[in-house]
């Protein structure tokens, strides 16, 4: 019997689960029952003209034929939880596997993929367009490991290659259930400290909705394996910075899951690049007054932060917050904390870089991180936060200070950017991802270590196209900042 393509087969698995008869499809959709045989049997797909009509009618049509108990192990296998998400998420599936079986049949002549395929050469578009399989959708429990020499990539394919679950997962949405493994080679070949360590950051960025974990592997050199459990995987060699070479792609369930453990065997502890945190934890296991303590502390600042809080604003909303109650935290030892890093800001050394945009944000926002805990400050308290950044440039002189008033990578220019905290001791990074969950990492190991203080070096010395360090523009920049929030504060 020949095999059915995916579109027909998950056709077919959605009417099945909703008990809705061909002919009730066809009715709601004003077609012909024989059209609805052919599509689920396999035999044709939709017109191309009418798809959307026909994939939204489809998905609405199955939902609302669906039972109770099965609509809830769709909910649990989409991760939504109404209805509307749920016929978008059907929707999606459904255009996603048209559109592979559409692929298929221009690039090989057949609606269904051969178990293994070989290719000698690929760009690397061809390459990242394969790595887009269907399967990325089925995000209930996926679980995925790659080994790739990204950093060895031009540029332009590096976001590409990485980015294989950007069409099919909504990044404003937490999947815990989506476990990725990745094996990157940082040992091995030249660096672009810049640029690599900013495509890291967007990296970890664009992944915290789901459970991403990133190794330094150097057996990842030369590679790029991408490899989903118990569904497909895809390898090659790279050939230059624009092809790869000897490409196999499998849906053999066996070939699959053991290459899948041979390289998930790879990603020991050790070889570990980010350790997941928290603030809670940092807070708990003294990390947060351990990297006060530090020697040479260096800060890149994309928001403002709880260091520059004054006494007597800090007072005001840690009793807002209440977050030492909600943490379980001593409330006397968090104020010795803040009084810390208040003592260090005012005496001690510290090279701190600063988005001009933080400061413009924060002006229109008033969202402060306390903590990686959001809080929305009146104009009020955001004059007199702002305030304070000004009297501590003007009191501490040991307090290097530089804004960056544009984009270090054009790349990049339309990406969040982090605080970054580094020392001789600990280094971690608050991601901005507007949800403040899931976003803060310890770099771990010397190679990564080493590779952002590279990174913060040069940007602090070697790029003033970008990097402003005359004192008076800054405080110019901070005068502003205070002059546009009371403008503010007069229209409310």
């Amino acid at each position: 019997m020949e095999k059915k393509n995916r579109f027909s087969n998950l056709l077919e698995h959605l009417l099945s689960l909703s008990d809705l008869k061909n002919s009730a499809l066809a009715q709601t959709l004003q077609y012909d029952t024989s059209y609805i045989s052919k599509w689920t049997s396999g035999r044709s797909l939709p017109s191309e003209k009418n798809i959307e009509k026909v994939l939204r009618g489809i998905s609405s049509s199955v939902v609302d034929a669906m039972g109770e108990e099965n609509k809830n192990l769709l909910y649990a296998d989409y991760q939504v939880d109404v209805d509307e998400d749920l016929k978008s998420a059907i929707y999606d599936h459904l255009q996603i596997e048209y559109n592979y079986v559409k692929g298929l049949k221009t690039t090989t002549g057949s609606e269904t993929a051969q178990e293994t395929s070989y290719y000698a050469k690929l760009t690397l578009p061809q390459f990242a367009e394969m790595m887009h399989h269907p399967a990325l959708r089925e995000i209930s429990g996926m679980k995925a490991v790659a080994a790739m020499d990204l950093l060895s990539l031009e540029h332009e394919y590096r976001t590409m290659i990485a980015q294989v679950d950007s069409e099919y997962v909504d990044v404003q949405r937490d999947f815990p259930s989506v476990h990725y493994s990745m094996l990157l080679n940082l040992k091995l070949g030249k660096r672009d400290y810049v640029y690599d360590t900013i495509f890291l950051i967007n990296l970890l960025t664009n992944s915290t909705h789901i459970n991403m974990q990133i190794y330094n592997g150097p057996q990842a050199y030369g590679k790029l394996i991408f490899c989903m459990k118990d569904a497909f995987s895809i390898s090659s060699m790279l050939f230059d910075k624009n092809y790869c070479s000897s490409v196999t792609m499998t849906e053999d369930t066996a070939q699959v899951n053991t290459l899948y453990h041979t390289l998930k065997s790879l990603c020991n502890r050790e070889m570990l690049l980010f350790r997941n945190i928290t603030m809670q934890e940092m807070l708990k296991n003294y990390d947060y007054l351990q990297y006060l303590l530090s020697p040479e502390k260096q800060w890149l600042m994309g928001h403002m932060a709880e260091y520059f809080l004054p006494d007597e604003l800090f007072e005001e909303i840690f009793q807002k917050t209440r977050l030492a109650e909600q943490w379980g935290i001593d409330e006397a030892e968090m104020r010795r904390t803040h009084a810390l890093s208040r003592s260090i800001l005012e005496d001690s050394p510290v090279q701190i870089i600063i988005y001009e945009s933080a400061f413009n944000d924060f002006v229109v926002s008033g969202i402060l991180d306390f903590y990686n805990y959001p809080v929305v400050l009146s104009t009020r308290e955001r004059l007199q936060y702002i305030r304070h950044i000004y009297c501590l440039i003007e009191k501490n002189p040991r307090l290097e200070i530089k804004l960056v008033h544009g984009d270090f990578i054009r790349d990049f220019q339309n990406s969040i950017c982090p605080n970054l905290y580094m020392s001789s001791n600990i280094c971690y990074l608050r991601l901005e991802n507007k949800k403040y969950r899931n976003n803060m990492v310890m770099l771990n190991g010397t190679d990564i270590k080493e590779m952002f203080q590279k990174f913060y070096e040069e940007i602090w010395s070697s790029r003033d196209d970008v990097v402003v360090e005359d004192r008076k523009t800054i405080q110019h920049t901070i005068q502003h900042a205070m002059m546009s929030i009371e403008i503010l504060s007069k229209s409310e």
